[in-house]
């Protein structure tokens, strides 16, 4: 769906009101940014036609009157209303109790103003379906879904994104990438955009130059601790965990990440074994689909049992630490060296 609308947008397909909604919001903004780029096209009138409301902070009738009135310039105008969330089953963040007239929104997307480009944001996984005016919304708008990219599809967003660059890619870059970075799609697409200017004076990115450039992230390490531990390589267990505290992270926080990793791979094995897929898995959990895709992987070689003693043995020590009956770094140590 992302890549149709990003590409109706590029093209001028331009429809007068849209509706996102989808817990990528990295995706979801970019999509907008496009549409700002196609509707604002007058520079010096730019900041007149371009007008953005919380609808957290504003009811939505107000929304409504804004995308009524047309631009004093003649130009068209852009009209956002971010946080929809009266269009969904969770409650917001509203400062004050609102009085949203939803069925307003529907009227004028029935009847809208050709001149002006409506867009209602709400960062949800889902809109609320059993809402008459949702069902009838969606009728009259053109729909944007903004998910959370499944394994197959982060690693094309990233390669396309790399080529975007106009660098050279090998082809392991982006799997490599992937792997130092996750799947926060913001902190990849800066260390994209960083590669490529490494890339100017170089002409190719290699796997080599993302090992070097690109910091590894918390989780990522992690991950890799966490099948030091669960494999009884007790010695690079111990030099990865050493290598996490010269970098000035908190044992306490290692520690926890830990708890959650055992965790999260207990669970994403019992729903597999029932038969689930990678996406409801994830849906389920309400994780993105990389890191279920990864204690998929990981959790295969482990057998239940051990991974629920693992589990339990971190909690013991998380406990300990939190009992004062031990320090915390000899905490974690004593953990990753006497684990069963």
């Amino acid at each position: 769906m992302e890549r149709t609308l990003l590409q109706e947008i590029r093209a001028g397909q331009i429809a007068p009101v849209y509706l996102f909604y989808g817990t990528e919001t990295f995706l979801m903004e970019e999509a907008l940014n496009h549409l700002e780029e196609q509707v604002l096209t007058s520079a010096e009138n730019r900041d007149w036609n371009h007008t953005v409301l919380d609808l957290e902070e504003v009811p939505v009738q107000a929304l409504v009157q804004e995308a009524e009135t047309p631009s004093f310039f003649g130009d068209r105008r852009l009209v956002v209303g971010k946080n929809a969330w009266f269009l969904t089953a969770a409650r917001g963040r509203e400062k004050q109790k609102l009085e949203h007239r939803p069925e307003e929104l529907l009227q004028y997307a029935k009847q809208p103003l050709e001149s002006n480009v409506l867009v209602i944001m709400v960062p949800a996984e889902k809109l609320d379906a059993r809402k008459k005016v949702v069902k009838e919304l969606k009728k009259q708008v053109r729909e944007g879904v903004f998910q959370p990219l499944d394994s197959r599809g982060l690693h094309r967003w990233v390669a396309d994104r790399l080529k975007q660059t106009g660098a050279d890619i090998h082809p392991d870059t982006a799997d490599i990438l992937i792997r130092q970075v996750g799947a926060d799609l913001r902190l990849l697409d800066m260390e994209a955009r960083k590669l490529a200017l490494y890339a100017s004076s170089s002409g190719t990115i290699r796997p080599e130059t993302v090992t070097e450039l690109v910091p590894r992230t918390l989780e990522q390490d992690v991950f890799k601790l966490v099948d030091r531990v669960a494999r009884r390589k007790n010695g690079e267990a111990m030099a990865v965990f050493r290598d996490l505290l010269e970098n000035r992270e908190e044992p306490i926080r290692i520690l926890a990440l830990l708890i959650r990793q055992f965790r999260i791979m207990l669970q994403v094995k019992g729903l597999a074994a029932k038969g689930m897929s990678e996406r409801e898995i994830a849906s389920q959990l309400k994780l993105h689909p990389y890191p279920v895709k990864l204690a998929l992987q990981q959790g295969k070689s482990y057998p239940e049992k051990n991974l629920r003693r693992l589990l339990y043995q971190a909690i013991e020590t998380d406990q300990a630490i939190k009992s004062g009956r031990l320090e915390k770094t000899l905490a974690v140590e004593r953990f990753i060296l006497t684990v069963e």
